[in-house]
């Protein structure tokens, strides 16, 4: 009897600080693969069938800005391969980087061990080390300390870390598909009809520019046969590591609150035109033109990777596709799980409270953002297919077995566009395992197929009945029969008695610390001014308007540190936080 395997693509959707929703979220996924890989040993080895004895690998992992970042470290934790789950809130660090990266951030942890001293992350945001007058400020808030974070996970990597660590879920070809926006265009062309005249030998094409790029890193990479097709994932090795830290500083780039960052000699021209045919089906029987390459090297400035590319499923599925071939709609045998921690959903508005009457400059400048954006958003039809397994799974938090209803996702590190969370550990502490408990509830609840044992194409043919007593799940038809699902991933933790959906190891949202935030309004006017000084170096020739300018450059900076106290306290209360 041949095993059935299930192959799983996670696509992890930008977040900014939120990311500590999805990192405790893959925390748990892991952790259930990983305690019933052992399980299905222990099995093998007592002659027993008490759980179901299928296989998932995951094969991809794709990510966008703070998922692309948890897609990394996510990849690092097993490539490692000391990783140990949290399953307690923890005040010292725990040696999970899933959990120290995205919890801790980079807090100085002497603010927990009650001397108080020390900064934490947002304070170290508030520095002005980063503005040099001469040239600008490169983001709203200072960066340093997501580099420190992004440094920390590779630099702090095992001795032993390589390939051969992989548990056996996590495939040995990964792919890992990170998504990042490109500020200098990458264009191709499409070819119009050839007319020849006296004055024009052809018609000129007509060009098309794509701003979205897709760092597409193959774990086994072959220097040979993959060159310019993938890119390595050599973590140990000098320019690879670096070149793995910058993407990971990349994607989370978040346009002009974080510093873009700049790539020279990184990215070669044909890998990028190479990635574009595939992305774009650009083969060779359409009628497009790429440019023939000028420079071996494509030289742009990277911001957010969620900017264009939001929830990178399509490329997670493309890659399943070209692997594993024509998807099964009656039995499914791959597919992908969307973790998104800001639903569009939640952001939609009812059709008819909206007016689409746009008559005035200022409105249509207003519509015009995001509409640009929403249209580079757009998913390519091929992605689309029936048959495709597509999944998603978004912050809930349940009150007697019903959703509890809120205007905005349950999270603690929501507020403020996704940059709460940097204000306060807490809200990082609840969001991890809010993920972890929306992980495990999503497992046992949702990530089912249909069982038939008797049907070899079935996913969990030859299951035991004692599997299928202890795990499945009885849907009731339209027609009144009843089918048996069973999980595609069996959390083990069910059969231990825990099966209560509504419990949470962080019960209650944490509070917004109004005195303590304002304890920042210096800070937070110090980097204002600073912005406005090395912003204003150079554009204000005229003399007589210098020292207006600086003698009006605090009145201002105080005006917009009031006005950014106001609206921070406004969001959080508006969260009943």
């Amino acid at each position: 009897m041949s095993k059935q395997t299930f192959h799983l693509g996670l696509s992890l959707a930008g977040a900014v600080s939120a990311g500590a929703y999805t990192a405790g979220f893959v925390d748990y996924l892991l952790e259930a693969l990983s305690e019933w890989e052992k399980a299905k040993e222990e099995q093998a080895d007592n002659k027993s069938s008490n759980i179901p004895n299928h296989d998932v690998i995951i094969d991809a992992i794709g990510g966008a800005s703070a998922g692309g970042m948890v897609g990394m470290i996510a990849t690092l934790a097993m490539y490692s391969g000391n990783w140990k789950p949290v399953k307690k809130i923890s005040n010292t660090k725990t040696g999970n980087i899933l959990y120290d990266s995205w919890v801790f951030l980079d807090d100085d942890l002497s603010l927990y061990d009650k001397t108080k001293s020390g900064k934490s992350t947002f304070e170290k945001m508030l520095d002005t080390s980063d503005i040099h007058p001469e040239v600008g400020a490169a983001s709203l808030l200072n960066s340093n300390p997501i580099d420190a974070i992004a440094e920390r996970v590779f630099n702090e990597l095992s001795t032993d870390a390589s390939l051969d660590n992989f548990p056996k879920f996590m495939s040995k070809d990964l792919r890992l598909l990170i998504t990042l926006t490109s500020l200098r265009p990458l264009d191709y062309k499409v070819k119009l009809s050839r007319i020849k005249s006296k004055f024009l030998d052809a018609t000129p094409a007509h060009r098309v520019s794509s701003h979205d790029i897709v760092a597409h890193f193959k774990l086994n990479y072959d220097e040979l046969k993959d060159k310019n097709q993938y890119l390595p994932f050599h973590p140990k090795n000098l320019k690879s590591k670096d070149f793995l830290i910058k993407v990971t500083k990349a994607t989370g780039a978040f346009p002009i609150g974080l510093k873009p960052r700049y790539f020279d000699n990184e990215f070669t021209t044909s890998y990028l035109n190479n990635s574009l045919k595939v992305r774009k089906s650009l083969v060779e029987e359409k009628d497009v033109f790429i440019e023939p390459e000028v420079s071996p090297n494509f030289q742009f400035t990277a911001i957010d990777g969620g900017t264009i590319n939001n929830e990178p499923f399509d490329e997670v599925l493309r890659h399943l596709i070209n692997k594993h071939g024509e998807p099964n709609s009656e039995n499914p045998k791959f597919g992908t799980v969307l973790i998104d921690p800001f639903p569009s959903f939640f952001d939609a508005e009812s059709v008819d409270s909206i007016n689409y009457k746009v008559s005035s400059i200022m409105g249509i400048l207003g519509a015009l953002v995001p509409t640009i954006l929403n249209q580079a958003r757009n998913k390519q039809s091929d992605t689309y297919g029936v048959g495709l397994f597509k999944l998603m799974s978004f912050p809930r938090k349940l009150k007697s077995g019903r959703m509890e209803i809120r205007e905005h996702p349950p999270l603690a590190t929501g507020a403020l566009e996704g940059f709460g969370g940097f204000l306060d550990i807490k809200f990082r502490q609840h969001d991890f395992f809010l993920g972890r408990d929306n992980a495990r509830n999503f497992l046992r609840g949702i990530l089912f197929l249909e069982c038939d044992k008797e049907d070899s194409n079935n996913l969990f043919y030859g299951v035991s009945d004692e599997a299928i007593d202890a795990f499945k799940k009885n849907v009731e038809q339209k027609d009144g029969s009843v089918k048996v699902y069973m999980p595609i991933i069996p959390d083990l933790s069910k059969i231990d008695g825990d099966t209560n959906p509504t419990k949470y190891e962080v019960e209650d949202f944490p509070k917004f610390d109004s005195k303590a935030f304002k304890n920042l309004k210096k800070p937070i006017k110090n980097r204002i001014k600073a912005i406005l000084k090395a912003e204003l170096k150079g554009r204000v020739k005229t003399w007589w308007l210098k020292p207006l300018v600086s003698l009006f450059k605090g009145l201002i900076a105080s005006k917009i540190t009031n006005w950014v106290i106001v609206q921070v306290e406004a969001d959080f209360k508006h969260r009943k936080m």
